[in-house]
């Protein structure tokens, strides 16, 4: 009679040589006999798992690893059937029988490569990665392309996860070891674009795709690169291609949408994102982005309804949830706009202002009687200048109140009403006991269209600079009207934003208001638009006093010898509506949330009319209104010629 051993390797002949039946049946028999056999469950265990009784081999092998728990190679076939019953509890099991193999010998890359895999498919991207950078370091001669592989595969589970960084690496890791995967250099380049690297992104979609010239998604995802680097005209050749490429894509005309609304083609860009959210209509993005095309076209309400739905398919969509709030705003619907704005803090937008004070926030509700409270400056220098005004509300409730803001700023916000100080970013802070960011204010005091506190000035300039203004640009009896026709840039990368772009005009554009007789023009324009005054309108007279201007304090002191500002939407509209100036804003077609769809008197602001676009990009209506009204304005008042 055969003895176990011999049985067993007989078994084991049986095996090797295909013959699985007769191998089955003698595990059997010698497991019938010793119900322990470490061998015989281990091996009958392979075979089970082999033929398809998965579950049946995990089994048995964990019986056999528990009895033999020095054997590596019974932990790692342990392992890889766990890897074999498809699930992410049965990868979890595999990682953990994978770390077995890896205590009993450390230096093994397959195992390192076998851990990674299981950790991938548990869904721990960044563990992954680790395992498989390991293995890649662990043996030169581990295959490459399977290790490209799944440095892919951990790659995708850390894009999933919003680890650009460690995505980045990994596809990195796998671009190295295949350069002819165009797929490894297709996700390098997602991932370096959410990492905020369009220039490395555009670079890897370009190998990705002279690999592979058919990857319609590559191209697609070229495009809104493209349009951040300003490169408008390959942006629209990328996107062009996409759609030849794959008419079925959503993505192919999605990603168009953002450029044509930039370049000012709305209604191709509706058509666009009509074709995209026909392909896919769950996707929350293309909804998100008719949102802000309906308000191009001043369709406040629809826009509203698109924001509602981009929700409803994304409910925890910071983007879409900003996107609605401007809707809301824009709309005069503030309650529930406030509330969504408060997603803004949730989205990249606002990264390098995220504070994280110790301190809590307030939110309205708690008393603040006695108690310091930090008001700080969170994005532009408008949004300060506009939502200051609730500094002395603060103060009537027995608030201690100080400010943080730009340098540029803190002169003149230390002169609000109720305002103990103000204090310049980057200087030390005094103690205070909360804090709320200036475009919270509303929620806190439950702003609506009725209650929003307009009084005006809440801005004040100091008198003495006001009196050595004055001396420097003294009356003559003509109308002193300030001028700023163009916002700051905002470059990136060399490339006005797209806002800026649609906001500011030439000052060429206003030359219909050089023949308004009894006129004296003074230019308040700082940065690059300043340089226009060098080629102004012919007879239009323009005095410039801002190489004298250090702040806006003394902008502030320099407006209130005028008597009418007109301006474009950037922060001298709300300083000179702030100081309660006559001011004229000329608005954009796509009108800032706060102007209301460019209603010509503006609850925030009493003394000022607003002036919007008719058409995107053409002001030459605005002008012409301009021109009538400052004729008026001067007739009315008295001045001389």
């Amino acid at each position: 009679m055969a003895t176990v051993a011999e049985a067993l390797n007989l078994a084991l002949d049986h095996h090797l040589s295909g013959r699985l039946e007769e191998a089955r049946q003698l595990y059997g028999r010698i497991l019938a006999a010793d119900p322990d056999n470490p061998h015989a469950l281990h091996f009958g265990g392979l075979l089970a798992a082999q033929t398809g009784r998965v579950a049946d081999g995990v089994a048995m092998i964990r019986k056999a690893a528990a009895r033999l728990p020095l054997a590596a190679d019974v932990h790692g076939n342990l392992g890889k059937a766990l890897m074999a019953l498809g699930t992410p509890d049965g990868a979890a099991q595999a990682a953990a029988a994978f770390r077995t193999v890896l205590a009993l010998k450390p230096d093994g890359a397959a195992d390192w490569f076998a851990l990674g895999g299981a950790l991938t498919e548990a869904g721990d991207g960044p563990a992954a990665h680790r395992a498989l950078n390991r293995a890649l370091t662990a043996s030169a001669a581990t295959d490459s392309e399977p290790l490209a592989e799944a440095f892919e595969r951990a790659g995708l589970r850390l894009y999933a996860a919003a680890d650009w960084a460690g995505a980045t690496d990994a596809f990195r890791k796998a671009r190295i070891l295949a350069p002819q995967r165009a797929e490894a250099h297709r996700m390098l380049g997602a991932a370096l674009a959410q990492t905020g690297d369009p220039e490395g992104a555009v670079a890897a979609l370009d190998e990705a795709l002279r690999l592979d010239p058919t990857l319609a998604e590559a191209q697609a995802n070229l495009v809104h690169l493209l349009v951040t680097l300003g490169r408008f005209d390959d942006a629209e050749r990328a996107g062009r291609r996409a759609v030849v490429l794959d008419p079925g894509n959503a993505d192919a005309y999605g990603n168009m949408v953002p450029l044509l609304e930039q370049t000012v083609r709305v209604a191709e860009a509706l058509r666009q994102g009509a074709r995209a959210t026909r392909l896919a209509p769950q996707r929350a993005a293309f909804h998100r982005n008719r949102l802000s095309l309906l308000l191009h076209e001043g369709r406040r309400d629809e826009a509203v309804a698109a924001g509602r739905e981009a929700i409803r398919l994304a409910p925890t969509d910071a983007e879409a949830h900003l996107a609605l709030a401007v809707a809301l705003l824009a709309s005069g619907q503030f309650r529930e706009g406030w509330e969504e704005f408060e997603w803004r803090w949730e989205t990249r937008q606002l990264d390098p202002v995220h504070r994280g004070f110790a301190q809590p926030q307030w939110t309205g509700a708690e008393d603040v009687a006695g108690r310091t409270i930090l008001l700080y400056a969170e994005q532009g220098l408008g949004d300060t200048l506009q939502f200051v005004r609730y500094a002395p509300l603060l103060a009537a409730r027995g608030a201690r109140v100080i400010v943080g803001c730009s340098p540029a700023l803190v002169r003149l916000m230390a002169q609000v009403d109720g305002v103990t100080a103000a204090i310049a970013w980057g200087d030390e802070l005094p103690a205070f006991d909360r804090h709320i960011p200036m475009m919270s204010l509303p929620r806190a005091f439950a702003t609506d269209l009725d209650s929003i506190p307009a009084a005006v000035p809440y801005l004040h300039a100091d008198p003495a600079d006001v009196a050595a203004w004055r001396a420097r640009v003294p009356a003559d009896g003509r109308a002193r009207v300030g001028l700023v026709w163009a916002g700051s840039p905002r470059t990136v990368r060399g490339v006005a934003s797209p806002i800026d772009r649609r906001r500011s005009l030439p000052l060429a554009a206003l030359a219909p208001l050089a023949d308004v007789p009894g006129v004296r023009f003074v230019s308040l324009q700082m940065g690059p638009g300043a340089s226009q005054l060098a080629e102004a309108p012919a007879g239009m007279d323009i005095d410039d006093p801002m190489a004298g201007v250090r702040d806006f304090a003394d902008t502030a002191a320099l407006a209130e010898t005028l008597d009418l500002v007109i301006t474009v939407d950037t922060s001298v509209c709300h300083l000179a509506g702030g100081l309660g100036r006559p001011t004229w804003t000329l608005s954009r077609a796509d009108a800032c949330w706060r102007w209301l769809g460019n209603r010509e008197a503006n609850p925030w602001y009493p003394t000022m009319r607003v002036f919007g676009q008719d058409r995107s990009g053409d002001w030459s209506g605005v002008v012409a209104r301009l021109r009538a009204a400052l004729t008026d304005f001067v007739e009315a008042r008295g001045h001389v010629s």
